[in-house]
C-alpha cells in the first residue's frame, strides 16, 4: 500500500494517473442513501419542529414507541440504528417536556422502560399522517412493482449492512 506522501506524488505526475483510484460519489450507493434519508427527514421535520419543537432523533423515538410500545432506550437503539448518546439525549429532552414516561424496573434499578405519555400520544397521532403523505408523495414517483422491489432490494441492504456491524466485509 502507497504513504499518503507516495499517493501526493503519484497525483501530481500526469504520467501515474493509471494508479489514481477513480471514485464517483454519485455512484456510491451509501452516499446516495445517506443523501435520500437526509432529504426525506428533512422535508418531514420541517413541517414538525416548529409546532412540536422536537427534532429527528427525538420524532424517531416517538415513532418507535408509537409504533411499536414501550420499549428500553437500547431497544431504541438498536430498532432505529442510532447511537446511545442520540437515543439518551432525545429521550431526556422527550422527559423534560413530558412526552415519554420511564419507569424503572424494580428488579434491575438500571433498566428502563420508555412509553408515550399523552402528550407524546398527541403528538404521535399528529405527526404520522403528515409522515404518511410525505412517504406517498416521495413513493409516488414508482410504481407499486418498483415500491414492493425497493423495499425487498433496502431488507437485503439492511440485512447485510447489519453482518457489517459484526464481521469485517471481504
Amino acid at each position: 500500500m502507497k504513504s499518503q506522501e507516495s499517493s501526493a506524488d503519484t497525483s501530481a505526475d500526469p504520467d501515474q494517473d493509471q494508479d489514481q483510484v477513480t471514485f464517483s460519489l454519485d455512484n456510491f450507493l451509501p452516499y446516495r442513501l445517506a443523501l435520500l434519508s437526509s432529504l426525506v427527514s428533512g422535508s418531514i421535520q420541517k413541517l414538525y419542529a416548529s409546532e412540536f419543537d422536537i427534532s429527528i432523533p427525538e420524532w424517531r423515538l416517538v415513532a418507535i414507541l408509537g409504533s411499536d410500545g414501550p420499549m428500553t432506550a437500547n431497544d431504541i437503539r438498536q430498532r432505529a440504528a442510532m447511537d446511545k448518546v442520540q437515543v439518551s439525549r432525545a429521550a431526556a429532552k422527550l422527559l423534560d417536556a413530558g412526552h415519554i414516561r420511564k419507569q424503572v424496573d424494580p428488579e434491575d434499578k438500571r433498566r428502563a422502560t420508555l412509553s408515550l405519555s399523552d402528550s407524546g400520544s398527541k403528538i404521535y397521532n399528529q405527526i404520522v399522517p403528515i409522515a404518511l403523505e410525505r412517504e406517498a408523495y416521495l413513493s409516488s414517483a414508482l410504481s407499486e412493482k418498483e415500491k414492493r422491489d425497493l423495499i425487498q432490494l433496502l431488507e437485503k441492504l439492511t440485512k447485510t449492512a447489519k453482518s457489517m456491524t459484526t464481521a469485517p466485509p471481504m
